[in-house]
């Protein structure tokens, strides 16, 4: 017999774009595993769905697979008056499964009443699949289901490993080492340009399946303590060749040695090993791997001065003006330096000024580039010293996005200057003032490596980096290397997203902060143990394929 029309006569499409972006507003977080549903439409007798069982929820042994199931129960969200409130499954009736190994349901569901509903599922060809006479569901109080902060809240941290016995080739190898004389801050920008050239040129250029190009550093990650990273420089090669690696898996190893001939000697094996990054101390091979903060990982934070200034960088930009808002409420500064390219002729700037006035706190809203030395100097030195500088918030920054073999040095330069030249300025400005804290704004795609972002990358690694720098030296700082935001403006891998870069992003587990947790986030930051940290909401991978760095997260 012929399946039945699919979708039914007479259906009406309904709009699925962005669909569990929209749940997620609404408090239902679904990860890869569980966004199922594929397209909907509706029909006067309720509403039909097309659900595929996503490969990240893997194959399995069930009768029918718990997330094609969870998935068909998604459709409720197109019922006509679905519920304000999160809702979840309480009393099933009447449930019989008919057909197992479905991979794909086509599911019609009922209403039958405001929190009762039927289902229908059968396959493509129309056979029964599943049917539930009745399910009624039961309101839960969002905050029961919240994700805590300290779900959120991820660092590096370095994993011992043995290497195998090398079995590859050295001679298909391209090595570039930069070891031998440290580059130092001020020449981060030149040496990322180099590394970027030397890569171009390499992928430019036929490889074997076994080349490899293998980038050696030194001090560019801080394996034990910050003391460990002493070149900022070197952590932007880092962050440049991390994104590199997303574009071109499998192609190229980024390796950090310390002086030991022993560290050098493992390079061989380390290479053949697999292992894209590692950091060789004593001979002994290190690996990556993002964990979340263990619980407890906090010092007593310093509190912010009400009769001190808070400088904040971007501070008219959608995250500078989220965080002046928050300062002024949560923490009670009454004086706010607000520094961005337009200053007061940004957009809201006036709106902003005003909300913080409500709130008893006097913002200053100025046009300074905070990448001109000259510039910023000038603008620390007319804070008045009634309301001395107590704290420094690094949230400036623009992008210049674009694929490894398609970038150049001025394109780089683009998102140094205000990123990392501005924050060098900072920190060699304010050193000898007593701050509170220091915090920069990172990115987790100088962490995590993001395709298409290798400047941004780059450029936000070298805030990482000199994070621990400061740390070495007694400095107050914090660098938050940021997963996305569903502010307006975004923040970190969100900055300036389409809804297909989202969408993207989402299919690999990274998912919007929303403000509430982004802030409370800050204030962790604040009173943060770790140099760096990375706060993302990441759903846990799953499958075959989880990049190393994550594999210690892997369910």
């Amino acid at each position: 017999a012929e399946p039945p029309t699919w979708p039914p006569p007479g259906a009406r499409p309904l709009d699925t774009a962005a669909f569990y972006d929209r749940l997620a507003e609404r408090g239902y977080h679904y990860g890869p595993a569980f966004q199922g549903l594929t397209a909907a439409w509706s029909t006067d007798d309720g509403v039909h769905a097309e659900i595929t069982l996503p490969s990240a929820a893997g194959d399995g042994r069930f009768g029918i697979h718990p997330a094609l199931l969870d998935a068909a129960l998604h459709t409720n969200a197109f019922a006509p008056a679905p519920p304000a409130t999160p809702h979840l499954p309480f009393a099933w009736t009447g449930v019989t499964l008919h057909a197992g190994g479905a991979t794909t349901l086509r599911v019609h569901l009922v209403p039958a009443g405001p929190a009762t509903l039927a289902l229908y599922a059968t396959d493509t060809t129309g056979r029964p699949v599943l049917t539930v006479d009745s399910l009624t569901l039961r309101p839960v109080d969002p905050g029961a289901l919240r994700r805590g902060i300290d779900d959120l809240v991820y660092r590096i941290g370095w994993t011992p490993v043995t290497p195998p016995e090398p079995v590859a080739d050295p001679a298909q190898w391209t090595v570039l080492d930069l070891t031998g004389s440290p580059a130092g801050p001020g020449q981060a920008r030149a040496v990322t340009a180099t590394v970027l050239a030397r890569v171009q040129d390499w992928l430019d250029e036929p490889q074997a399946d076994a080349a490899r190009f293998v980038v050696l550093t030194r001090g560019a990650v801080a394996v034990g303590d910050s003391a460990e990273l002493t070149d900022p420089a070197a952590a932007a090669v880092w962050g440049l060749v991390r994104s590199a690696q997303s574009e071109e898996p499998d192609r190229i190893v980024l390796i950090d040695l310390d002086g030991e001939p022993a560290s050098r000697a493992a390079v061989t094996a380390v290479v053949a090993s697999g292992e894209p990054q590692a950091a060789v101390r004593g001979g002994a091979v290190t690996v990556p791997r993002l964990a979340r903060r263990p619980a407890g990982a906090e010092i007593p934070g310093r509190p912010l001065d009400p009769a001190g200034t808070v400088l904040v960088t971007g501070g008219t930009g959608a995250l500078g003006a989220l965080v002046a808002r928050h300062l002024a409420a949560e923490h009670g500064v009454r004086h706010l330096l607000l520094a961005g390219r337009r200053g007061p002729d940004a957009d809201g700037a006036a709106e902003l000024v005003t909300d913080l006035a409500a709130h008893g706190a006097r913002a200053t809203v100025v046009a300074c580039d905070v990448a001109d030395r000259g510039a910023l100097e000038d603008l620390l030195a007319r804070i008045p010293a009634e309301h001395p500088l107590t704290a420094v918030v690094h949230a400036a920054g623009v992008l210049d996005d674009g694929v490894v073999p398609a970038l150049n040095a001025a394109r780089l330069d683009t998102v140094f200057r205000p990123k990392a030249d501005a924050a060098w300025h900072l920190h060699e400005l304010t050193r000898e003032r007593d701050l509170a804290a220091f915090v920069l704004f990172s990115s987790a795609a100088g962490t995590v490596g993001s395709p298409g972002q290798a400047g941004y990358a780059a450029a936000n690694a070298f805030l990482d980096g000199l994070a621990h720098v400061r740390r070495a030296q007694g400095l107050p700082a914090v660098a938050l290397a940021w997963g996305a935001w569903q502010a307006g403006g975004t923040a970190g891998m969100a900055d300036r997203l389409g809804d297909a870069d989202r969408e993207r992003l989402a299919r690999r587990g990274f998912r919007a902060l929303s403000e509430e947790d982004g802030l409370a986030l800050f204030d962790a930051g604040l009173r943060s143990a770790d140099a760096v940290l990375v706060p993302m909401n990441l759903d846990r991978p799953a499958g075959e394929a989880v990049p190393p760095l994550l594999r210690a997260l892997a369910r």
